[in-house]
């Protein structure tokens, strides 16, 4: 018994020593167009309302303006004690609370279930962000997610791609999002790229245009980004148009039933930035287009045979 309490004490210790290693989340940080409540115990009447202006101060009753932007909560009531007991030396009790957090606002456009403006009381990733709008919109492009921040030296862009995690297969997007930035998340029917950042994907797919691509990708999964082939499509015959290192470009035509129907990776080459890919349409051989124009003519001469017959009888 006290070997095993004995265990169990190391096991306790050594639990309470990796929670102490955790390092403390970041207080919040108040900022412009958040709403305080302040409360004031032994002057109830300076109990009120205040909204931290652009330039990041709030006008207090008696003290004037005092700039808060940038101060934890705790340090916003220990500064504002300080004021008000120059006003009333009986004034010990101060408290700040965070009504409406307006400082912290990130903008999500596109195709996303609700789109506008949330506001967080801590930094939100990503995925958080996109679960508050209420997730992606079938239509999304989980691939080309883009995040525009500005800063002083203006707006820089960030394209995430999340199709992975949304597919099931990946981790989710830890990327912290900071208040003012802007998340863009397009339709798969978007030209999310420029021709030489993305694959050109044209004929028989049902949604032709330019998609973005970062890293060598399996031909299908581009195909898939369009949308797929439709019907008419025939796999046998992907023509693949390579940029190859010297700037030269080559063809080559790709048979993906031999990825399909017997997993051969020679029918699901990997795709590069800058590559086009046209998918060929199905082209029945001569009795396929032969046989629906004579069955059409055979059935119209039956028709006009049973018409005349009916006259002369």
């Amino acid at each position: 018994m006290r070997v095993r309490w004995g265990v169990l004490t190391v096991l306790l210790l050594a639990l309470a020593g990796a929670a102490a290693a955790q390092p403390a989340p970041e207080p919040y940080r108040i900022g412009p167009g958040d709403v305080l409540q302040l409360n004031v115990l032994q002057q109830p009447g300076l109990d009120r309302e205040l909204q931290i202006r652009p330039d990041g101060t709030a006008v207090i009753p008696t003290v004037g303006e005092i700039e808060l932007a940038g101060l934890s909560v705790t340090a916003a009531e220990q500064l504002l004690t300080q004021k008000l007991r120059l006003y009333d030396r009986n004034i010990r009790d101060v408290s700040v609370t965070v009504v409406q957090y307006n400082a912290l606002r990130i903008y999500v456009l596109g195709a996303v279930a609700q789109p506008g403006h949330y506001t967080f009381d801590a930094e939100p990733t990503l995925w958080g962000v996109l679960r508050e709008a209420g997730g992606l919109a079938p239509e999304a492009n989980a691939a080309a997610i883009r995040i525009i921040s500005t800063g002083d030296a203006g707006p820089t862009t960030t394209q995430v791609d999340i199709s992975a995690f949304v597919a099931g297969t990946g981790a989710p997007p830890s990327t912290a999002l900071k208040a003012g930035d802007t998340v863009v998340v397009p339709s798969v029917g978007e030209a999310a790229a420029a021709p030489d950042a993305g694959v050109q994907v044209f004929g028989s797919v049902a949604r032709p245009g330019v998609y973005p691509v970062n890293e060598p990708t399996p031909l299908l999964s581009v195909l898939m980004l369009a949308g797929a082939p439709i019907r008419e499509g025939d796999l046998s015959k992907a023509w693949w148009i390579h940029r190859l290192p010297s700037g030269r470009y080559e063809s080559n035509l790709v048979d993906m039933k031999l990825f399909l129907e017997a997993g051969d990776p020679i029918g699901n080459p990997l795709v590069h930035p800058g590559d086009t890919v046209r998918l060929a349409y199905d082209s029945p051989g001569f009795w396929g287009r032969a046989f629906p124009i004579m069955l059409g003519t055979l059935t119209t001469a039956a028709t006009l045979f049973l018409a005349i017959d009916r006259v002369q009888n």
